[in-house]
């Protein structure tokens, strides 16, 4: 059935929204948690609406637009829902299963590869490669959650949970733990899911074509008694499976007498972005409702930073918002600097050449802090931190955490330039800072760790920062999910280290596919952030796609640096 985001529908049913770019999903999602509260006679103090979203941008949102309603509300991302209402209290019931202790948690962490652990495991002697670890993930068997290594068919659960349980006795959680910890706690014990419910009669998921087959299992056994869910999402903007999403979860999610809406308008974007955005996707004829005219979108051809130059001289400096597929390139327009073909390398691959995980994890989780510092993320700043200084300060590592950001951000402009050999040194002379030395190579003979930390630079680390939240104006196209701005440069460069190759990275505007590939599904959600103005930045265009883009964009190539 198709509705507009005005629309009210039965408070009483589970329900599917279809829903592209722009629709007003979130204006829905209000609208309705708005019509739940008026008319339901389920909620009380004790008993809320959950509002699940993917990204923290999602949630600060919804936030804004609930107003005084939030006090009803549980507003957050699965992975905090889940470990603040399952996890957290209920850790206790599968700590023997998992080795845990329940004490030792505290939050939740982005998992850092340890070659230590991995090297006291068996996974070495199996040809698990290093490479192989950053695909590790949960799956449901049967009445359990194993892990397994994507695109790997042999069963490595033992090992990998080896692996885990060195984090696990430290007290580190990783992010995925939460998803399959929660899966297990509730199959564990049926009061858990009795409790939940009790809690929240009603549960609604935006952005659902983002979820995994642990979440979309954990919603079905929600949704089994008392509680209404209602799923909101759009199979083009399926862009994390590389977190184990899969569009697929939205396309087959079913309940018993659910209802399913398609709203079809695209409130946010002018009829010239619009045109753009249908020649990308042919299976959704988006239309504005109030027949927004705008500027010809527009392609700059040459130098990314000449491309912003350009931006800031036709809209104003920083008016405009730039959209990166990879985490350094979106690091370097905030830098403006202009780098080729960005790797996506994990900060932690960087340091493979220093097997002290202990020194290693310090000087990462320490350049981590100072630039989430740099970008006002000081509660991420300083949670990365305080874990090093728990024990030394009444205020569990805060303190000194705080102390030190002080400081290294009034030496930024010195530290940006130093090599890591010279930041490893600057750390060590802190008191409160404990941090193994590093081996020197003798008669001029530098050791491989040394070679390291010498020839790379803090810069060269700060690139493959990857920002918890960023509310900057230069992001990575999955870190503006959820958000639209006026004006948007989306910067189009060959990844993963490879040249740019027209065919392949501007396939997107050439020959779209939106089914078959994610990168398409990638920069067709960076497009349809776009407001007023859109402008994509390649490195270079041949004549044959400029007759072909003609139609759609003005083409302008950037004068030669």
């Amino acid at each position: 059935m198709r509705i507009t985001a005005n629309t009210n529908i039965d408070i009483e049913q589970h329900f599917k929204v279809i829903a592209g770019p722009g629709a007003g999903k979130t204006r829905f999602l209000v609208n309705h948690v708005k019509n739940v509260l008026s008319n339901s006679c389920r909620l009380s103090r004790n008993r809320k609406i959950a509002c699940i979203t993917y990204t923290n941008v999602g949630v600060d949102t919804l936030i804004r637009r609930v107003e005084d309603e939030k006090d009803h509300l549980e507003i957050s991302t699965i992975h905090s829902f889940l470990f603040t209402h399952v996890v957290k209290p209920y850790l206790f019931l599968i700590k023997e299963k998992f080795n845990l202790d329940p004490a030792k948690i505290e939050n939740p962490f982005e998992h850092i590869f340890s070659k230590g652990y991995y090297s006291q495991t068996d996974l070495p002697r199996r040809y698990v490669s290093e490479n192989d670890m950053k695909r590790v993930y949960w799956e449901i068997s049967g009445n359990e959650c194993n892990l397994r290594i994507k695109n790997k068919n042999n069963i490595y659960h033992k090992s990998l949970i080896k692996y885990k349980m060195f984090f696990w006795e430290k007290g580190i959680m990783h992010y995925d733990d939460i998803l399959a910890f929660a899966w297990e706690i509730i199959n564990k014990d049926s009061n858990v899911l009795r409790v939940l419910r009790a809690k929240f009669p009603y549960f609604f998921i935006d952005e659902f074509q983002d979820t995994s087959p642990i979440q979309t299992q954990i919603v079905k056994e929600i949704a089994a008694k008392e509680t209404i869910i209602g799923v909101i999402g759009d199979t083009a903007q399926s862009i994390y499976s590389f977190q184990g999403a899969s569009m697929q979860q939205f396309i087959d999610f079913t309940l018993p007498s659910l209802s399913i809406y398609q709203i079809e308008d695209n409130w946010r974007s002018t009829n010239q972005i619009l045109k753009v955005l249908k020649s990308i996707r042919t299976d959704l004829e988006q239309e504005s409702p109030e027949n927004k005219n705008g500027n010809t979108p527009k392609i700059l051809v040459g130098n990314s930073i000449q491309a912003l130059e350009y931006c800031d001289n036709l809209l104003g400096k920083d008016n405009v918002v730039t959209l990166s597929y990879m985490v350094p390139t979106a690091n370097a327009m905030r830098k403006r600097i202009d780098i080729d073909n960005p790797a996506n390398i994990l900060v932690e691959e960087h340091f493979s050449a220093d097997s002290n995980s202990k020194r290693k994890r310090l000087i990462i989780s320490s350049i981590k802090a100072i630039e989430f510092a740099r970008q006002q993320l000081f509660s991420d700043a300083i949670k990365e931190l305080s874990y090093y200084f728990r024990k030394q300060d009444d205020f569990k590592g805060q303190k000194i955490s705080l102390t030190f950001l002080k400081a290294s951000l009034n030496k930024y402009s010195i530290i940006t330039n130093m090599t890591l050999w010279d930041y490893y040194q600057s750390l060590s002379l802190k008191p409160f800072i404990s941090i193994s030395k590093i081996r020197e190579g003798k008669n001029g003979n530098m050791t491989a760790i040394e070679s390291f930390y010498k020839k790379t630079t803090y810069k060269d680390i700060a690139l493959s920062i990857r920002l918890l939240k960023d509310e900057s104006i230069h992001r990575t196209i999955h870190k503006a999910k959820g958000d639209e701005f006026d004006n948007v440069l989306v910067v189009v460069k060959g990844r993963f280290g490879r040249q740019y190759v027209e065919t392949r990275d501007l396939a997107f505007l050439l020959t779209p596919d939106l089914i078959a590939n994610e990168d398409h599904r990638v920069n067709y959600v960076a497009c349809s952030r776009a407001r007023e103005n859109l402008l994509i930045n390649v490195p270079e265009l041949s004549n044959n796609s400029k007759q072909i883009l003609a139609d759609k964009f003005e083409i302008i190539d950037m004068p030669s640096p």
